[in-house]
């Protein structure tokens, strides 16, 4: 489809790319990091995303779809209405119907599909994004990552291997995610949820980017305009973990002065006496 001479993506368009470029295939069970801008003029705009995605992996009966939805650190959290911090497409994604939401109180999922209910019901009671939480349940059953348009400076799974190795760091947490934050699930339930391994910085994440390319672990193709890549979610905890055992803790930190969180987990380690890499 055109409009006034650019061209129009359409769900056929954006399906056709994710398996012959990208290679999802009927049966996948992945989550989707994405720029909405990145992929162009899109028919439909983010309504139209989804439901390609939800049909290049053989609908709901067999292929499971979820994304982050997270939200700020909001001292009363309503799933059923509280809306996704990270843009167009999760936060258009939450409001689908059949879209079931996971009880976090900052680092929600929603999910739908085959598999939808059996990830978004592991993470309460669990740490954000630390074992057992819906991307550690999505790596365990054979997921993939897919990022639409970005890197992997937004890769939450990362976090889950930062749990698995047990970084020192992990009660370092963002102003205002250190409280507890009461979390509404219906008109009936509601509970208080209190910090636990709060996930920090993933401004240095291509670290595990460059070494998965590096080890040929990243299928890489277009979607729209955007260069997009889908990653076996068990190779990148794998890989985090060894950069993480191998380099030191705080191998995946970014080195801004201006990270508030960064600065202190750096701070910690050091006064602790725990590995770090060479500098």
């Amino acid at each position: 489809m055109k409009l006034e001479g650019t061209a129009i993506l359409t769900k056929s368009d954006i399906e056709k790319d994710l398996r012959a470029n990208l290679g999802i295939k009927d049966g996948d069970i992945i989550a989707v990091h994405s720029s909405m801008k990145s992929l162009g003029a899109v028919d439909g705009g983010p309504a139209t995303f989804i439901k390609a995605m939800i049909d290049s992996i053989g609908g709901l009966s067999k292929g499971t779809l979820m994304m982050p939805c997270f939200n700020g650190p909001h001292d009363t959290v309503d799933l059923r209405s509280t809306p996704c911090r990270l843009g167009l497409v999760p936060e258009t994604f939450r409001t689908f119907s059949g879209v079931v939401r996971s009880e976090n109180h900052t680092h929600s999922v929603a999910a739908i599909g085959k598999h939808a209910k059996d990830l978004v019901k592991t993470h309460k009671g669990k740490a954000p994004l630390g074992i057992g939480s819906p991307f550690h349940e999505l790596a365990k059953m054979g997921g993939w990552i897919v990022h639409i348009g970005c890197d992997m400076r937004s890769c939450s799974i990362v976090h889950v291997a930062e749990s698995i190795a047990n970084a020192p760091y992990l009660h370092i947490a963002y102003p205002d995610y250190d409280k507890t934050i009461k979390l509404v699930v219906s008109d009936n339930e509601s509970y208080d949820c209190h910090p636990t391994e709060n996930p920090g910085c993933s401004r240095n994440f291509n670290v595990v980017q460059d070494e998965l390319d590096r080890l040929g672990l990243i299928i890489k193709g277009r979607v729209g305009a955007a260069e997009s890549m889908k990653i076996l979610a068990n190779n990148i905890i794998d890989v985090s973990i060894e950069l993480i055992m191998g380099k030191g803790y705080d191998a995946l930190l970014c080195d801004s002065p201006s990270c508030s969180v960064c600065t202190k987990k750096r701070a910690f380690l050091k006064e602790n006496n725990h590995k770090m890499s060479r500098t």
